[in-house]
């Protein structure tokens, strides 16, 4: 699988959020990075968003994922259980703070990969 790409409508069927989750590696195992994510303006702050992310989540899960990488806000991805990747040994390829580097683990029952993160070329880094 190279990723995952899941989308929220609204009531009319309009697609109104998107969350992609694209195959990357840390270390040498396989990882998804949950990046891009957006929201159409209008509906923003109704819930878009996260259920694009959930589901996405969900679905990685599904398939035997393990881990997500995403550089994003730090006060918006901890609500899907996201933690600041230092604390579990992954690496961003280019300077982050702290606190703006986050990954899940999707399965804890598993060893959670270390090391750097390597992003498809399309990211530029």
């Amino acid at each position: 699988m190279d990723g995952l790409s899941i989308v929220a409508v609204d009531g009319a069927d309009a697609v109104v959020a998107h969350a992609l989750l694209t195959r990357c590696h840390v270390g040498g195992s396989p990882a998804l990075a949950l990046a891009p994510c957006s929201v159409l303006p209008d509906s923003q702050r109704r819930g878009a968003g996260s259920a694009a992310i959930r589901a996405g989540l969900d679905a990685a899960r599904a398939l035997g994922e393990n881990l997500v990488v995403v550089l994003g806000h730090a006060e918006y991805y901890p609500r899907f259980g996201f933690t600041p990747a230092s604390g579990s040994g992954v690496l961003a390829p280019f300077d982050v703070p702290d606190e703006a580097f986050l990954v899940l683990s999707l399965d804890p029952g598993r060893p959670t990969p270390t090391g750097l993160v390597r992003y498809p070329a399309a990211f530029g880094v």
